[in-house]
């Protein structure tokens, strides 16, 4: 059977494994800048909502116990989690003295208290490896707190266990198109993000 996927720009097709022989792969991620304009796109699937700054998100409306993320597009730079409604115009405009406004974009933060597992997938040399945590923060600061890494079927097993099966195939597709890259994972017990059906939300994708 074959089965409609979205890929953002890259909508295609596939049928069993070797879909993607038939279509061409996009391109590397090799920038934060690029990926953080390809995250905006959709490119990668299930995403945190995300506005490109503090314009954007201030003509929506949100449920009033909703936290953000104020996000970087320079890798490794400093980002500001759990900012309440009531703290983001303060926020947004410390990080604007930290940084000019354009390395700058904001996230809705996902329910961290209802994480599974979370992590970087890769696949090296057709080897899957995981370097992951269940502790139930964001990401950056649980790994941080205790992580570990499996390999090869371990790291197959735990994903099997805590992604559904929408996003493991999703994840697999990734793995797929974009050889030799990271791909960022957190895994709840719950369906969100931008798709229906996905416990899982892809934050990052790349090979910078």
């Amino acid at each position: 059977m074959t089965r409609l996927i979205n890929c953002g720009p890259f909508a295609c097709y596939w049928k069993d494994k070797d879909w993607t022989d038939q279509v061409p792969k996009p391109p590397p991620v090799l920038t934060k800048t690029d990926f953080a304009r390809r995250y905006k796109a959709g490119e990668f699937g299930n995403s945190s909502p995300t506005w490109n700054d503090f314009d954007e998100w201030d003509m929506q409306c949100y449920p009033p116990d909703q936290l953000f993320h104020v996000r970087n597009r320079i890798a490794g730079a400093h980002t500001w989690y759990d900012v309440s409604l009531a703290e983001m115009w303060f926020v947004w405009h410390k990080a604007c003295i930290a940084y000019a406004p354009e390395h700058l974009y904001i996230s809705a933060m996902c329910p961290t208290e209802r994480t599974l597992i979370q992590g970087e997938v890769m696949r090296w040399n057709r080897e899957l490896e995981f370097y992951y945590t269940t502790v139930k923060k964001p990401m950056r600061d649980a790994l941080k707190e205790q992580s570990q890494t499996a390999y090869g079927i371990t790291a197959k097993n735990l994903l099997l266990a805590n992604l559904n099966t929408a996003s493991y195939e999703w994840l697999q597709h990734l793995l797929d198109v974009y050889p030799d890259h990271v791909v960022e994972i957190t895994a709840l017990d719950c369906c969100w993000g931008t798709e229906p059906g996905f416990n899982t939300l892809y934050w990052e994708v790349r090979r910078y």
